[in-house]
């Protein structure tokens, strides 16, 4: 925590330290916090080691909380990661379910049109089965055909 502190200082002393500014690229307060430290440390070097311990305990104390912020954030990134894989999981189950019992309801016109020498309208059935592509579909299809055992 930083503090206002009003002083006075030698004009001329003033005006050369701000014309080298672009020299040491430093502000009053870090100058004065130098010089304090400095005259601390040779006066009395017990406050100096006990100032400075402190100052290193308040970064470490902020590190923590930044830390612990973080550890936070990346657990609810990997709960979210999670919680969105198991909804695809759930998705692909409802999918697959829906398809299956489509499936059941017009498997036997399309084996009877197979049979005929007839191919049912896979561009319609798609669809209808929830796929984007015919090809896919006529693989999943055939495959579902091959798992109920039915021949052609």
């Amino acid at each position: 925590m930083k503090i206002k502190t009003t002083t006075s200082i030698d004009p001329y002393l003033k005006s050369s330290f701000e014309s080298t500014q672009s020299l040491h690229n430093k502000s009053f307060s870090e100058v004065l916090e130098a010089g304090i430290k400095q005259i601390l440390e040779e006066v009395s070097p017990l406050d100096y080691v006990q100032l400075t311990i402190s100052q290193k305990e308040q970064e470490l104390s902020e590190l923590r909380a930044k830390f612990a912020e973080l550890e936070v954030l990346e657990k609810q990134r990997k709960v979210s990661k999670k919680v969105e894989s198991e909804k695809d999981g759930g998705l692909d189950i409802y999918l697959e379910d829906f398809r299956n019992k489509r499936f059941s309801e017009h498997v036997e016109s399309a084996v009877k049109m197979l049979r005929k020498g007839s191919e049912p309208n896979w561009k319609n059935m798609a669809p209808r089965y929830q796929f984007s592509n015919v090809n896919d579909f006529k693989k999943w299809f055939f495959g579902k055909m091959n798992e109920e055992g039915i021949v052609l």
